[in-house]
């Protein structure tokens, strides 16, 4: 590297083009689900974690734990319960939990995909983000009459 060591500016654009390199070797679908999981994160610290808690384990016996519920596996139903609340009982890691959740009406579909995104890639088994469109179609196919 001795050819660069007296130029700055020269360096600095090897350092650039390298790292362009690296960013464009990683696909769309790797970087939109990380851009849905940083977001979803930060909006589920806001709407969802006073309950739930940031670990995702619940409170006691009054909210369930997200983490290690079978729920998670039906992304278009976590989508229609954050989006208009649910009062049914549930079922949790052999726990009933009957306290109601509000819906959010204030939250946009793209919101509740980052949402959903983030719970299901921290504490389900999922590795790519939710699409919008298909949270789109879950809450049509849910909405309450």
């Amino acid at each position: 590297m001795k050819l660069f060591q007296g130029n700055r500016g020269a360096r600095a654009l090897v350092l650039a083009s390298a790292m362009l390199g690296l960013a464009s070797c990683r696909n769309s679908e790797e970087l939109k689900s990380e851009q849905y999981f940083v977001t979803g994160q930060q909006l589920f610290m806001t709407n969802c974690a006073n309950c739930h808690q940031m670990d995702g384990k619940g409170m006691s016996n009054l909210y369930p734990p997200i983490e290690g519920s079978s729920i998670l596996t039906d992304k278009a139903r976590v989508a229609c319960i954050i989006q208009y609340g649910m009062s049914d009982t549930i079922i949790v890691n052999g726990k009933k939990f009957s306290r109601p959740m509000p819906p959010n009406p204030k939250l946009t579909e793209i919101e509740i995909a980052e949402i959903v995104s983030f719970v299901s890639m921290k504490w389900g088994k999922d590795s790519v983000y939710t699409p919008i469109e298909f949270v789109h179609k879950a809450l049509v196919e849910c909405k309450p009459d």
